[in-house]
């Protein structure tokens, strides 16, 4: 079992009822799995934040209302964090539901990634065939649908189906705002700063984006998105764009908490990539690749009109 130093972030929203509680016994009851020893290590380090403002003193006192914010140090165990699930398995691809927070392939981080995991996972189930290619990659915190090769062949024939835009994706995001009922984006892309992708009139990679809107809810949505290209974080550049950022975005200006929800906080943009469809590359049929969506999709598809259809339809 692998031990890593890892930080914690954590965001929580005080309801009313905390009214005069300690901020470190507040924070103690509301996190699990954290000591008042690592809290009190975080206030010192001043890595606890109220409303913004750096917050030293254990025995602060809360009103209710203010936005927490802090950073924790500790030990993770890697068998502790959450496994991918397999949606299909051929002789020539293996497809999983990526869960989030898991990078797509080695970073150097020490964290274990979907790449690692499936080619463990085929070892230990005894599937013979080469070491698995990755075909794509999902930002770490996307959920969803991943594919990837497991023959030399396999992976010339569905990389280039995805070069050729042959795959067919959809990805479901809940996103601020109130958008139209559809709407396209055509434009040009290209690495910006600070690890943030930037549209441009010209010089960066052309990118298309197409999106429904399944459900609209008070001052949030759903929709489907569906990319004709693949560029780095195009579906999250669209959509902010388009003035409706993905809930849980902070990079592209999505925000973590959503206005009138109490006690709702959200820890990841909130986009999931819900399926892929191709021809199989050997084979004289359409794949079809779905996967549920994850359990943090749940609360805020419950505050949509026929909420009970959308849950049945996408979980």
């Amino acid at each position: 079992m692998k031990l890593e130093t890892v930080q914690r972030q954590e965001l929580l929203s005080v309801p009313l009822s905390g009214v005069g509680q300690r901020l470190d016994l507040y924070l103690a009851q509301s996190l699990s799995g954290v000591s008042r020893k690592a809290i009190k290590q975080a206030l010192d380090g001043g890595q606890v934040f109220v409303d913004g403002q750096v917050a030293r003193r254990a025995s602060q006192l809360l009103s209710g209302g203010e936005t927490l914010r802090l950073t924790l140090s500790g030990l993770a165990v890697e068998d502790a964090l959450p496994e991918p699930e397999v949606l299909l398995l051929d002789q020539s691809f293996l497809a999983l539901n990526k869960p989030a927070g898991m990078p797509s392939h080695p970073t150097g981080s020490g964290r274990l990634d979907a790449l690692s995991w499936a080619s463990r996972w085929l070892r230990d189930n005894q599937r013979q065939g080469t070491e698995p290619i990755l075909l794509h990659r999902l930002d770490a915190d996307t959920s969803g649908v991943l594919l990837l090769a497991r023959t030399a062949e396999a992976n010339r024939c569905l990389a280039r189906m995805f070069a050729e835009r042959e795959m067919s994706k959809s990805y479901l995001a809940l996103v601020v705002g109130t958008p139209p009922a559809q709407f396209a984006v055509d434009n040009y892309l290209r690495a910006g700063k600070r690890g943030r992708t930037e549209s441009v009139h010209s010089g960066g990679q052309r990118a298309q984006t197409e999106v429904i809107t399944l459900g609209q809810g008070n001052g949030f949505a759903l929709v489907e998105a569906r990319p004709k290209t693949g560029r780095t974080h195009q579906i999250r550049v669209h959509l902010a764009g388009s003035g409706y950022p993905l809930l849980g975005d902070g990079l592209y200006g999505g925000p973590e908490i959503l206005p009138g929800v109490t006690g709702l906080v959200i820890r990841r943009h909130l986009l999931h990539a819900r399926s892929l469809q191709f021809p199989h590359p050997f084979e004289d049929h359409l794949v079809t690749v779905e996967a549920p969506v994850a359990e943090d999709f749940l609360p805020l598809l419950q505050l949509l009109p026929k909420a009970p259809d959308l849950i049945k339809s996408y979980s």
